[in-house]
């Protein structure tokens, strides 16, 4: 009964102390990536048609991406992997093989594929195998071109990392006399001209490739955030984050963001999202918005409570509700609160 009265005035004293702020919503996120694309990756490149139907092309294969998850990860198998031998009357492994009636009519009953694995039969690698070449080389390696030019004469030829393989005529430029340039990067090269105080020609390219493979780097980068974005507003507060968390771990993305907004504290299963969070090694100073995905209209406003705060707040008997990972984390002092950005 004292532990039972110790949480409830808990929740009371945290739900106090709560904060609301306004929320940054993910869809502005992607918006602002699509104007960041169109003016960094598409204006003053390609002709008018062009200019206009690029940023609707690549917000459509984000949106592409990010049902080709939920196609490989419905919402009844995101409870059965998250929350471990939750059932439900469909199994997509047996909706796709064993009881498709495509595989009944072409293989024998004892065929092996009824027993694949959806999820690993429709991998990463196979989805984007069968992209058209436009859509495919959006996850192409950025490269620095072969040959970068000073002037119309001197110019470097580059590795694809960027590094100088030879440099031809860049020895007679005034403060770099017998430099030798090989084997440095050429973002390596402009600084040292800079600090030289060596005036960089109107239309030289050194500066330029490096904006650009860096641009590029930046496009794939923060594409596949915006894939993870639109993962969680497709699917809301619990299904939505909790595809965007295996998604996040996938393609290397910060698991912060799904956790952070995929908060509902009416969610029975949120103390399990939380555990399988901190194990990926997210942090218990996670600031969260309670309730992104339940809010009345777009910019409202939300209480927002850290993991820790969350962990304390769920009503379950104490004696066995805290994991190790929790014991860990709470014997810890106080630390600096993490703000997804």
């Amino acid at each position: 009964m004292e532990i039972k009265e110790g949480l409830i005035k808990l929740r009371k004293q945290l739900e106090r102390k709560s904060k609301k702020v306004r929320v940054i919503t993910l869809d502005d996120k992607v918006d602002e990536f699509i104007d960041w694309y169109s003016e960094n990756m598409v204006k003053g490149r390609y002709a008018d048609t062009a200019e206009y139907h690029f940023p609707i092309d690549m917000r459509n294969f984000i949106e592409k991406m990010a049902v080709w998850y939920e196609l490989r990860y419905p919402d009844y198998e995101i409870y059965k992997m998250m929350f471990g031998s939750i059932q439900g009357p469909i199994d997509i492994n047996e909706v796709m093989f064993a009881n498709n009636q495509y595989t009944k009519d072409v293989l024998d009953e004892d065929s092996d594929i009824k027993g694949l694995d959806w999820a690993e039969f429709y991998n990463t690698k196979a989805f984007i195998n069968s992209l058209p070449r436009s859509e495919r080389e959006v996850f192409s390696r950025p490269e620095y071109p072969r040959i970068a030019y000073w002037s119309l004469i001197r110019h470097l030829h580059l590795t694809h990392d960027g590094f100088v393989k030879i440099d031809e005529y860049m020895d007679v430029i005034p403060g770099i006399d017998n430099e030798n340039l090989e084997g440095k990067h050429i973002k390596e090269v402009v600084s040292m001209l800079k600090e030289k105080g060596i005036k960089f020609p109107e239309n030289n390219e050194f500066e330029k490739v490096i904006k650009d493979y860096d641009n590029q780097i930046y496009q794939k980068d923060e594409m596949l955030n915006c894939v993870m974005y639109r993962i969680i507003e497709r699917g809301a507060n619990r299904i939505g984050a909790r595809r965007a968390f295996l998604f996040a771990k996938e393609f290397g993305r910060n698991i912060d963001i799904p956790m952070a907004y995929g908060v509902d504290t009416a969610d029975s299963c949120l103390k399990l999202f939380m555990d399988e969070y901190i194990k990926a090694g997210g942090s218990e100073d996670l600031v969260c918005y309670i309730g992104y995905g339940s809010r009345a209209h777009k910019y409202e406003e939300l209480p927002t409570m850290t993991i820790q705060e969350l962990i304390m707040l769920e009503n379950n008997n104490a004696a066995n509700f805290y994991t190790p990972e929790d014991n860990s984390n709470s014997s810890k002092n106080q630390k600096k609160i993490k703000m997804v950005k």
